[in-house]
């Protein structure tokens, strides 16, 4: 069972991989940070430092721009790549193919889906090295911005963790959206609808249960450093299994014709 699964893993691994939207997943905040850091750099030489030594550049000077594009552009990059999982499958009719392998559906969605949060967790680990790697180079680079005087590194831990469950959560979203609509105008405008009604309604009470949510708070929690666990966490936790399940029972109902 297990050579069995390992076998289906690894040929969804082999399959989704080429599509061209992984590469933006995990690259592309991985450029915005490099890219944000050298604009601070050539501020600093054109302008000159203007930190005053009491505000944190970990979080004024670095965190703020990196964290106001990844709440917008990251749910965005995943809703991509997640409907491109599904839409390798829809294009020349391969569930008619896939479901007359020997292998049970059930093993097929497992590595589909897990092969999907793995490179979204992938993308925030490449992310949250990437911003830890700007600030070191910042601090020794440019001393008086003052880097070296503050350990936000908890902050940073937490806020990169609460962050991941986020996207995680939106991952199984788009996964049950993309197995429902093949024309990728829907899931995607769905994504791009609620990060905006999310990002309007982030104080009401109901806003917690609203997995995009997430993206917009991980910027406030950066500024206020708030690295506790709240309910929307433990909700977005939830809508990770919920929306896998969902997505699980489209997924092994769905007919290969």
């Amino acid at each position: 069972m297990t050579n069995t699964f390992y076998k289906a893993f690894s040929s969804e691994q082999y399959k989704l991989s080429k599509n061209k939207e992984i590469f933006g997943v995990l690259l592309l905040p991985v450029v915005i940070t490099f890219a944000v850091g050298l604009y601070i750099i050539y501020n600093v030489l054109t302008e000159g430092a203007d930190n005053d030594g009491t505000s944190n550049p970990w979080k004024m000077v670095l965190g703020r721009p990196i964290f106001m594009f990844f709440y917008m552009l990251y749910p965005i990059l995943v809703s991509l790549f997640v409907h491109a999982c599904c839409d390798i499958e829809d294009k020349n009719n391969n569930y008619k193919i896939l479901f007359t392998i020997p292998v049970s559906k059930s093993k097929i969605f497992i590595s589909k889906a897990l092969f999907i949060l793995t490179t979204v967790w992938l993308s925030i680990v490449l992310s949250y090295l990437a911003f830890l790697l700007s600030g070191f180079l910042l601090s020794l680079v440019f001393p008086e911005l003052g880097f070296q005087n503050y350990d936000f590194r908890e902050v940073i831990f937490y806020v990169f963790l609460k962050f991941s469950i986020t996207l995680s959560a939106i991952a199984m979203v788009q996964l049950a959206l993309s197995l429902v609509f093949k024309n990728f105008i829907y899931p995607i405008g769905f994504s791009m609808f609620m990060l905006v009604f999310s990002g309007i309604v982030n104080e009401k009470t109901y806003s917690d249960f609203l997995v995009y949510t997430g993206g917009y708070k991980s910027y406030g929690n950066f500024v206020t450093e708030n690295i506790a666990f709240e309910r929307l966490d433990y909700c977005n936790i939830a809508a990770v299994f919920i929306f896998a399940a969902v997505s699980f029972y489209l997924f092994v109902n769905k007919k290969g014709v």
